[in-house]
């Protein structure tokens, strides 16, 4: 999460359209067109420079990237289901319905990655990275597989009631 925005009550107030950008991950030309779309919304300063909250760009950083602490807890799960012991401190476990409406909940992002994206991705991707990748992949088609089984399952039995 190189670009998130720090966290509440930060130093400043506002940050400049330059500073927002890069909190964002985004070009300038991107930034200004979620300005013209009303997702972010400028505040005008000396001359023809904009401004943003800080906490507006933190919250649109938010929706963006909705999965960053679903990411963590679903990378200590799979972890754990691997096998492998962890050193940081144990946390209290989530509700499993909750973990798994969450994880649902970041996995139906995938409306808005196109074919092309995903292309894109590949291509770019380090040589170092195809068999890991892969495993996650695979990991998550298993796992949705057995989802979609049991809610089939859940259905036939409604369906038999």
């Amino acid at each position: 999460m190189l670009n998130k925005p720090g966290g509440p009550g930060g130093r400043f107030a506002f940050v400049d359209a330059g500073e927002a950008a890069r909190q964002l991950g985004v070009d300038r030309i991107t930034l200004e067109q979620w300005v013209k779309d009303g997702r972010l919304k400028a505040r005008r300063g000396v001359g023809r420079e904009s401004f943003f909250r800080t906490s507006d760009v933190q919250a649109l950083y938010s929706e963006l990237h909705p999965e960053a602490a679903l990411a963590e807890a679903v990378d200590a799960d799979e972890r754990e289901s691997a096998g492998e012991v962890s050193t940081a401190p144990v946390r209290k476990k989530q509700d499993p319905q909750m973990r798994v409406y969450l994880r649902l909940q970041a996995d139906a992002k995938w409306y808005d990655v196109s074919q092309e994206d995903i292309q894109t991705w590949a291509k770019q991707l380090a040589p170092d990275g195809y068999e890991r990748n892969k495993r996650n992949v695979e990991h998550a088609i298993s796992k949705l597989q057995y989802l979609a089984s049991l809610l089939e399952e859940a259905q036939q039995r409604q369906a038999d009631l």
